[in-house]
């Protein structure tokens, strides 16, 4: 008898999510709240029989019923029981701050906080002369190229993360190799210099966001500008105002929106307000992904940006410094950009997670780059 029983709950246990949440699905929270494309259904043919089962497991994994609910509940139960959480690619640190350690393709924040994926001497040799022969080659054609890197939020904030993930070593792999490029004379620059400077008096990332927030973005473009033109804005020279509470990303990535709201958003007023800028709208630019602006700098030279979603922020700085400046993402960059707009001035702005657009830094500039983006 009770061997029926269990069989019975068993087989229930497996038709009720599904059946009740087909009745019930258009009332409840199904939103995607990750930062990618959830898992399609397989595609049913003989030259993909191998792949199906695989692809099967996934996209049950991205669609299952109420796969929301239970996020936040298990969120909310191992905050309670143990104070951190990890869940995803989310690790819930002291204070709830929330701190994006992705393991995919390309990526592995977690090891890059931890230091376990420092470069071989072999590695670091193979991306020096990748970077090298890019910018003579840029030299060639008259253009400036710039590298910088975009820290992760835990190499930052640190503190925040929780106390039983271990740092092995006092360097990560771009604290090792950032200097040895330097040395060669390589126009290769960490953007984590200016905003640890302010990261104890000025909170420069979101709280329960992937990116850097106003200020930090702005302290970022300051260091680009010195870099570029010998001059720069410091903090104390702008007015920082206080905007609304905000959430996140990864909040929602957890499902806690509601519960992580309490991060301010900052703003910065009278920076170079003698300059002026203008988005220039068109179909063409909003299609394809790309940000043009024009202003009345005097600098007459053109700025192209490529980068990935921490360049957004830059476009409320770095449009003041030249009469035009071009944002591209890494995904709708093509190489037709330098001709098309006379490009003088290359920032090439890479996060740190990403170092995948880094190491291959030649292919992603020759239009060649197949992702993942």
């Amino acid at each position: 008898m009770k061997k029926k029983l269990f069989i019975a709950l068993f087989i229930l246990s497996l038709i009720v999510p599904p059946a009740s949440f087909l009745l019930v699905k258009d009332w409840i929270d199904t939103e995607n709240y990750e930062n990618r494309t959830l898992a399609s259904f397989p595609r049913l043919a003989w030259d993909n029989f191998e792949q199906i089962p695989g692809e099967f497991e996934e996209f049950l994994n991205d669609h299952a019923p109420y796969k929301n609910f239970f996020v936040k509940l298990n969120t909310k139960l191992e905050k309670k029981l143990f104070g951190a959480v990890s869940v995803g690619s989310v690790t819930v640190g002291t204070d709830n701050w929330l701190f994006y350690t992705v393991d995919a393709e390309g990526e592995d924040a977690l090891s890059d906080y931890q230091h376990l994926n420092i470069y071989t001497m072999e590695r670091q040799e193979e991306i020096s002369k990748n970077i090298q022969s890019v910018v003579l080659g840029m030299e060639k054609r008259g253009i400036r190229f710039y590298v910088f890197e975009a820290p992760s939020k835990e190499r930052i904030y640190g503190k925040y993360m929780p106390e039983n993930i271990d740092v092995y070593g006092p360097k990560s792999r771009l604290d090792i190799i950032i200097p040895k490029l330097q040395e060669q004379g390589l126009p290769v620059y960490d953007l984590a210099d200016s905003l640890r400077k302010y990261a104890e008096d000025y909170q420069v990332f979101y709280k329960y966001d992937t990116h850097w927030n106003m200020l930090g973005a702005f302290i970022a473009s300051q260091q680009i500008a010195e870099v570029l033109l010998g001059e720069s804005v410091s903090l104390e020279e702008v007015n920082i105002l206080p905007g609304a509470e905000v959430s996140g990303d990864m909040a929602s990535m957890l499902n806690m929106v509601n519960e992580f709201h309490d991060d301010t958003d900052f703003m910065i007023e009278g920076y170079l307000p003698e300059i002026t800028v203008e988005k220039i709208e068109s179909q063409e630019n909003k299609d394809s992904g790309i940000q043009v602006f024009k202003s009345n700098s005097s600098n007459k030279r053109t700025l192209l940006v490529i980068g990935d979603s921490f360049s957004n922020a830059m476009t409320s700085y770095l449009p003041q410094l030249y009469q035009t400046a071009v944002f591209s993402t890494f995904k709708s960059y093509t190489p037709e950009l330098f001709s098309q707009y006379d490009v003088d001035d290359v920032v090439y702005l890479n996060a740190e997670r990403n170092q995948r657009y880094f190491e291959q830094i030649s292919t992603v500039l020759e239009g060649e780059f197949k992702g993942p983006f």
